[in-house]
Formats: structure tokens, C-alpha cells, sequence
């Protein structure tokens, strides 16, 4: 057998702080000025060498993934908060509308990526771990009879999607800042047991 493999040490403080400063950087002008933004630029943003961000996002595919990375911890973490809340129902629509809102917050940057990368964006890992998130709360409301019983984490990613549009201006260039949360109320009286209907065709699965 060979040597065991010594587990990864955390970053240092000064070396946490420059990749959440770069990752923060890199988000804001991607969504900005599109992938094709120089290095030179997100360096100045995060107020770091070219050196520091090259060693550890050498491609900017890399940096990309690791904005995923940041993005699914901070849903994973959501995930794990709501399993504490008593009403399985709840718990659910407060998933759904805090998860818009992140989705919102960071709508310039995905639709950049989705535009330029489309599926290559994600690894399959992070594809695996999205679905797992999407998922858990889900069957929780399923479960506890508060949530239509034939939906599937691929339906909660696609009810994102959907979501997602109603953050873009209105067709008359509007803002929607102060109305798309309206969507996400729709969207869940709509998957309450109530209301279910036969659905015309099967669900999109991931794979």
C-alpha cells in the first residue's frame, strides 16, 4: 500500500481573503464585460498581482468554476438551514424564494457563462451536487403532503430557469426588482397538492 494521503490544510487568512477577494472580482466583471475581460482587470478589481491570481485560477475556466464552487457552498449552506425550520411546507417556499434571490443577485454573471460555456460551466460534480441541494428540501415538503408528490430536483432546477426570467427588465425595459418576487408565490401555490392536474409529459432528468 502506498503512503496515505495527508489531508488538505485550510487556506491561510491572507490567502483566503485574496481568493475570495479575486472570485468576487472575477463575478462582478464577467457579468460586466463578458469572459472575454482581461486578467489585468479582474487582478485590479481584487488588488492582487497577476502572479497570485495565475497560481491559483490558471485558466479563466478555472476561476468560472470556482464562482460554482463559492455558489453551491452558499446553497448547500441554505439547504442545511431550512432542514431546521418545523413546517416542512414552509421550509420549502423559503428555499425556493431565498435561492431566486441569490439567482437574481447573480443573474449578469450566469447569463455570461450560460451564453459563452452552456453546459461546459459546470463539472459533473457540480451538477451532481446542485441536484442533491435542489432535492432534499423538496422530498422533506413531499413528504410532509405540503408539495405535489410527481416533481423531481430536475423540476426545481427548471422552476429556476423560469424564475430567472422574471428577474430581466419587462418588455417595456422596466425593472423588476420590486415584482418578480410575485412569480415565485405564483410558482409555489401552483405546486401545492390542491392544485396538482396530470402533467403532459414526464420530467427533464439530468445526466
Amino acid at each position: 500500500m502506498g503512503e496515505p494521503i495527508a489531508p488538505l490544510r485550510p487556506l491561510r487568512a491572507d490567502a483566503a481573503r485574496n481568493r475570495a477577494r479575486i472570485l468576487d472580482a472575477a463575478r462582478t466583471a464577467f457579468a460586466a464585460s463578458g469572459l472575454d475581460v482581461g486578467v489585468e482587470e479582474i487582478a485590479r478589481r481584487a488588488g492582487v498581482g497577476k502572479g497570485t491570481l495565475y497560481r491559483r485560477f490558471p485558466t479563466k475556466e478555472a476561476l468560472v468554476r470556482a464562482i460554482f464552487d463559492d455558489l453551491l457552498d452558499d446553497i448547500e449552506t441554505l439547504v442545511e438551514t431550512v432542514a431546521g425550520r418545523p413546517d416542512a411546507g414552509e421550509a420549502f417556499v423559503f428555499f425556493l424564494g431565498e435561492s431566486a434571490r441569490r439567482q437574481a443577485t447573480n443573474q449578469g454573471f450566469l447569463d455570461v457563462v450560460a451564453q459563452r460555456l452552456g453546459a461546459a460551466a459546470l463539472t459533473s460534480e457540480q451538477r451532481r451536487r446542485f441536484l442533491a441541494a435542489m432535492g432534499r428540501p423538496l422530498r422533506r415538503a413531499q413528504e410532509a403532503g405540503s408539495v405535489r408528490g410527481d416533481l423531481v430536483a430536475e423540476d426545481v432546477q427548471m422552476i429556476f430557469r423560469m424564475l430567472g426570467a422574471t428577474t430581466r427588465p419587462a418588455a417595456d425595459g422596466s425593472p423588476m426588482d420590486d415584482h418578480w418576487p410575485r412569480y415565485i408565490g405564483l410558482v409555489c401555490d401552483a405546486l401545492r397538492p390542491e392544485a396538482a392536474t396530470p402533467l403532459p409529459a414526464g420530467p427533464w432528468r439530468s445526466r
